[in-house]
């Protein structure tokens, strides 16, 4: 049984039948909109690449993206309202210097790659309606930090994601993480603890279903995230899938709003 949102490579349920072995590859696009507590209406789009590989009870996935970025230059893609006080950040006109001393909040444009991340995921055997994962992931800090579009620190964690079938088609879902988020020189954040909790259900051959997601702030200037996404997958083809899902943010740890579509296909 296999599972992806904790990976944020936009398969935000990947099914819970047990993976197919061999390769995929997927294509997303993803848009999200929010103040995050600021003054400020920070929009950022990304198109992650992705690319997974299941072999037995073990699933391998990598992820990178190209994102845009427009808005505060504290809020980092993915960890929210942060106190960046990278004289070069996106918005501050790349003006060189030190890292002392509070940075007023501008804002400003930028794109590029963003960090890439790495997981690799083992079903636990079992029998009957439960099916247990465990997760161990690394995010690669391939992301400029000078554009504000990551910290420019790798980050680690782990996770374990529970699931039980109800019936002959709803699945209950649920996990729990811990990420030891890499600080940098004008970065300062915690590590952090998320948990998620949702269902999913088939119809035929499509599935819809809903999750509630949390994680705790990332730094003393962040807030925690809370959010509620709904999404819907269906086949493209004997190997495609289309997933669409919409994300309303319950806090200023998350986005007001986001919505996003990934395509994956198997080899």
């Amino acid at each position: 049984m296999k599972r992806s949102a904790a990976f944020l490579s936009l398969l935000l349920v990947a099914g819970v039948a047990h993976a197919d072995d061999g390769l995929s590859l997927g294509l997303g696009v993803d848009y999200s909109s929010g103040d995050y507590g600021s003054d400020t209406t920070t929009k950022i789009f990304s198109v992650p690449v992705s690319a997974k590989y299941a072999t037995g009870d073990w699933t391998f996935k990598a992820s990178l993206p190209w994102v845009r970025v427009d808005g505060d230059a504290n809020v980092v893609p993915g960890l929210g309202n942060l106190v960046n006080l990278n004289p070069k950040g996106r918005g501050r006109g790349n003006s060189g210097g030190g890292g002392g001393g509070t940075t007023a909040p501008t804002s400003g444009t930028t794109s590029g790659i963003g960090d890439l991340r790495l997981a690799a995921t083992y079903a636990i055997p079992l029998q009957g309606r439960w099916g247990v994962d465990l997760t161990g992931n690394v995010k690669i800090a391939t992301a400029d930090e000078d554009k504000g579009l990551g910290t420019g620190e790798n980050d680690y964690g782990a996770a374990v994601d529970v699931y039980r079938s109800v019936g002959a088609a709803t699945t209950l879902f649920g996990g729990v993480g811990y990420t030891v988020l890499g600080e940098s020189d004008f970065i300062e954040v915690d590590s952090v603890y998320n948990a998620n909790l949702g269902v999913s259900h088939k119809l035929g051959n499509s599935s819809i279903g809903a999750m509630y997601d949390y994680r705790q702030p990332t730094s003393e200037a962040a807030d925690d995230r809370s959010e509620v996404t709904g999404f819907y997958s269906f086949p493209t083809s004997d190997t495609g899938k289309l997933q669409l899902y919409a994300t309303k943010g319950l806090s200023d740890g998350s986005p007001d709003w986001g919505a996003g579509v990934n395509f994956t296909a198997g080899f």
